[in-house]
């Protein structure tokens, strides 16, 4: 009779025996039948169908990482399915449109809205392709579009966000906006300087603006054209306090008292306190003489 030490290492040699056997046999077997064809992806959920894959799933798989690809990997989408993928669709992954969601035939058939929730809510339309490309998502053709509208987008206005004039464009929805200059710009003549609503600018901004630039490039100063020295000079250097209302006087000493009394001799001597005498608004070196 064998000794209890005698039977329990008899009973590890068969168990070691049984296992040496079942490894062989798993690496025998295909993997396919190991290895579910369907799996978990943390990141997409249910994977891909793979029912009526090639049973070789190093075709496509690399074995020491099961979600890489391999890199001599090639499938012709357009071939075999049918529906060529172009643009950002070439690129996308795969599982973005094969997975749990249904037969994929079915949101093909939807069109862009079987795949692209609409954040428009459905007032654009259902065909995406109006405004959009399959390379980028970003909108094409606006411009044209916003020209059969009552304001044609030109110079600045064009290259403006959709909605820093239509808050709700993301929506779909556009109607509404105004298309007076200041009603969009209030916040602007609110902090523009000089003063616009001391000086009751609050309307018709075209009289000085235009779309292409927010400077007043052009302004008419009346009575008193600005040329030469007076061409570059602030404004408030004449308008104090911002207040845009005719000077004092338009002659020259009225502004440049302070320059004449600074000026040597000039009241000792007693000059003409008309500075055109002597001076000109382009050089202020004796030009008269």
């Amino acid at each position: 009779m064998k000794s209890r030490e005698e039977r329990a290492r008899s009973l590890l040699v068969r168990a070691l025996a049984a296992a040496m056997l079942g490894v062989v046999a798993v690496a025998l077997v295909d993997c396919s039948v190991v290895i579910p064809r369907e799996g978990w992806s943390l990141r997409w959920g249910p994977m891909v169908p793979h029912r009526s894959f090639p049973g070789d799933c190093s075709v496509c798989h690399l074995p020491e990482g099961w979600d890489v690809l391999r890199g001599d990997f090639e499938f012709d989408h357009g071939r075999e399915t049918g529906h060529v993928l172009e643009g950002a669709h070439a690129g996308a992954a795969c599982l973005r449109c094969h997975n749990d969601r249904g037969p994929v035939a079915m949101y093909v058939e939807r069109g862009c809205g079987g795949c692209h929730v609409d954040p428009h809510r459905g007032n654009l339309g259902s065909a995406c392709t109006d405004c959009h490309e399959q390379t980028l998502w970003e909108p094409i053709g606006l411009i044209s579009e916003h020209a059969r509208t009552r304001f044609p987008l030109v110079a600045s206005h064009a290259v403006a966000a959709c909605e820093s004039c239509h808050p709700r464009s993301t929506l779909g929805e556009f109607r509404g906006t105004p298309v007076d200059c200041h009603l969009c710009h209030q916040r602007d003549a609110a902090r523009a300087f000089p003063n616009h609503a001391v000086n009751g600018w609050v309307r018709d901004c075209e009289r000085c603006h235009t779309p292409a630039s927010w400077e007043t490039p052009g302004f008419d100063h009346g009575v008193f054209p600005l040329a030469g020295g007076h061409a570059g000079v602030v404004c408030t250097s004449c308008h104090v306090g911002g207040r845009v209302t005719p000077p004092p006087s338009p002659d020259c000493f009225a502004c440049h008292q302070n320059d004449y009394t600074a000026a040597p001799n000039h009241v000792a001597n007693g000059f003409s306190t008309n500075c055109l005498d002597c001076h000109d608004t382009f050089a202020w070196q004796n030009a008269g003489n």
